[in-house]
């Protein structure tokens, strides 16, 4: 009897079903996060496809041109940034060396000075430091292109499918589901959509107009790489509880100890500027669609790099979101019954 249920078992569909769903899932583990970010990406080139697939009446090439118009920039960015730190590196070592330590350490009591030479030691252990992990994390990277190349494909393929067949796949989703379920799940993608757009708007646009800000003001206050520092500014602007003071004060300071009294006055006057924009556009850009608390977003995008590297900026973030609108979705769907 015992035989004859577990061989019943066994050979039922739902049983081979949940094999099949578990084996696809170890298959699709080491790669789910661009899968995710493909999907996350999907959302934001469909729509740009559809606008040019008016003029265009290939839907394909049309989502080939929106995610070039979507990423390229991104990716533009992102080899502005690299190629720029690897260039400004020797020009910031130089700046940190010319610094009169002797002239700095004048005005402080002589009881409570360091030696010149132990200051200047400490400050070229710390660039070598500096130097030394850059050039080893650009060796890793270096011999990761493989990986990286087969992530960018898998990426950028995810991207063209879910841009092209999400509607398909949306559809068919909702065919499985029992019926009890679909108002639930409806409920749910209302409330994923809401929650990215907030973080989109709220987040990521406040952080690009902020960075673009920055770069516009620190070329003014004639700062060398003003486009990197505005880029800087930016990624920091995407922590909410360190925001663009964390780039113009390190600034100001410079400013102090090289005796640029009056730039450091000008930038410290325009970081609070800055800090004043913050706090006015986040708020009214994500509180059209969903009021996040900050500590969601802070807590995905300091711990999403923990598990997930460099992606993990992004997918922290967006998981959390995710879950926010899950529990959002089942305390309607609960106070309705």
């Amino acid at each position: 009897m015992m035989i004859e249920k577990i061989r019943g078992t066994v050979t039922s569909a739902s049983f081979l079903v949940l094999v099949l769903i578990l084996l696809s899932a170890v298959i699709i583990y080491p790669i789910w996060t661009m899968l995710f970010l493909g999907a996350v990406f999907a959302y934001i080139v469909r729509p740009v496809a559809l606008r040019i697939n008016r003029r265009i009446p290939y839907l394909s090439v049309s989502i080939i041109l929106a995610m070039m118009v979507v990423m390229m920039p991104l990716i533009g960015i992102i080899v502005f940034t690299v190629d720029s730190i690897i260039n400004s590196a020797p020009a910031m070592a130089s700046l940190a060396g010319n610094i009169d330590v002797t002239g700095i350490l004048s005005g402080v009591p002589r009881e409570f000075q360091p030696s010149a030479g132990s200051t200047l030691g400490a400050l070229k252990g710390f660039l070598t430091d500096i130097l030394r992990g850059s050039v080893n994390y650009a060796v890793d990277i270096i011999q990761s292109l493989p990986m990286i190349a087969l992530q960018l494909f898998i990426f950028f393929s995810s991207t063209f499918y879910f841009a092209r067949d999400g509607e398909r796949l949306t559809g068919y989703l909702r065919s499985v589901l029992p019926e009890k379920s679909r108002p639930f799940m409806k409920r749910m993608a209302a409330e994923t959509e809401r929650v990215l757009m907030s973080i989109f708007y709220g987040h990521f646009l406040t952080a690009l107009l902020i960075g673009l800000m920055a770069a516009a003001g620190f070329y003014i206050l004639g700062y060398p790489y003003a486009i990197l520092l505005g880029i800087i500014t930016g990624l920091f602007q995407l922590i909410p509880v360190i925001g663009p003071w964390a780039a113009y004060t390190p600034l100001a300071a410079y400013d102090i100890i090289t005796g640029n009294i009056l730039r450091a006055v000008l930038v410290l006057i325009f970081g609070f500027f800055l800090s004043t924009v913050d706090i006015y556009l986040r708020p009214k850009l994500s509180g059209k669609y969903a009021d996040i608390h900050p500590m969601i977003f802070l807590v995905g995008f300091l711990g999403g790099p923990l598990v997930w590297g460099v992606a993990g900026f992004i997918v922290g973030p967006l998981v959390l979101g995710l879950a926010y609108a899950a529990l959002e979705a089942y305390r309607t769907d609960s106070g309705k019954e």
